[in-house]
C-alpha cells in the first residue's frame, strides 16, 4: 500500500504527464504573447511582470492592441473581464472538487488554472470522486503549464526579434486553442454558442477597440443560455442522472 506522500507524488507526476502533450500549443502561444508585449511598448521588466501576474494569454493578447491604440481604460478592463469570464464557469465546476481545501490551496489552484488542465481534470474526475489526491493531479499539470508558459513568454520577451516570422507561431497558437475548445463542445448549448460567437467574431473582426470580440462573447453566452433553457440537450440530461 502506498504512503500518502507517495500517492501525492504519483498524482503530481500523473498530472504533469497528462498535460505534456498540450505544450505543443502552449510554447508557441507563450512566445507570441511575449513578443506582443514588447511590441506594444512594454519594457522587458514590465512584460515579465505582466506574464507572471496576469498569466492569461488570451486576455493579454486581446488587451495589448487596445493598449497600443490608447483605448480608454474601461474598454481594456471590460475586454479582459469578458475574455476571462469563462473562469467563473471553471470555478463553479471545480468548486465541489476543491471546497474542502484550505484557502491557500484554493488560491494557488485558482491562480494556475488554465483551459487545458481544466478540460483534462473534468474529463477524468467527477465531483463525487473520493480520490483524496486529485488536487495534486491538478497541481502537477498546472505547474508544468505555468512553468513552460513563463519560459516561452521569456523567450518571446528577450529573444523575440530573433524568431523568423515565417515560423507563423500565431497560427500554431491558434491551433492549440482549437484543440482545447473542441473537447468542450459536449452538448447542444456549447456547440450553438461556439458557432454563434464565431460568426459574430468574424463579422466584427474589423470593428474598432476589439468590440467585435466583446459582441461575440455576449452573443455566445446569450445563445448558450437560450438553448439550455428552451431546448435542453445532453448537459441537462447528465445533470439529472448525476
Amino acid at each position: 500500500m502506498m504512503k500518502p506522500q507517495d500517492e501525492r507524488v504519483s498524482a503530481l507526476r500523473e498530472g504533469a504527464f497528462a498535460a505534456a502533450p498540450q505544450l505543443i500549443g502552449i510554447i508557441p502561444w507563450g512566445i507570441v504573447a511575449g513578443v506582443a508585449m514588447v511590441s506594444a511598448g512594454l519594457t522587458q521588466g514590465q512584460a515579465v511582470a505582466m506574464s507572471v501576474l496576469v498569466f492569461a494569454g488570451s486576455s493579454q493578447l486581446a488587451v495589448l492592441p487596445l493598449f497600443i491604440a490608447k483605448a480608454p481604460l474601461w474598454v481594456m478592463v471590460a475586454t479582459a473581464l469578458a475574455v476571462n469570464l469563462r473562469y467563473v464557469i471553471y470555478g463553479a465546476v471545480l468548486a465541489p472538487h476543491f471546497e474542502h481545501l484550505s484557502r491557500p490551496w484554493r488560491t494557488l489552484l485558482s491562480y494556475i488554472t488554465v483551459d487545458g488542465i481544466f478540460a483534462l481534470f473534468v474529463g477524468k474526475f467527477r465531483p463525487d470522486d473520493a480520490r483524496p489526491d486529485k488536487h495534486w493531479y491538478f497541481l502537477g499539470g498546472s505547474l508544468l503549464m505555468w512553468t513552460c508558459w513563463q519560459i516561452a513568454s521569456g523567450i518571446g520577451i528577450f529573444a523575440g526579434a530573433l524568431i523568423p516570422r515565417a515560423w507563423s507561431l500565431e497560427f500554431a497558437a491558434t491551433l492549440s486553442l482549437i484543440a482545447v475548445l473542441v473537447p468542450l463542445l459536449f452538448d447542444r448549448a456549447a456547440v450553438c454558442a461556439a458557432l454563434a460567437a464565431g460568426a459574430v467574431a468574424l463579422a466584427g473582426s474589423k470593428w474598432p477597440l476589439n468590440l467585435g470580440l466583446l459582441a461575440a462573447i455576449a452573443v455566445g453566452v446569450a445563445v448558450a443560455l437560450a438553448v439550455s433553457r428552451f431546448a435542453p440537450g445532453r448537459a441537462r440530461g447528465e445533470e439529472g442522472r448525476g
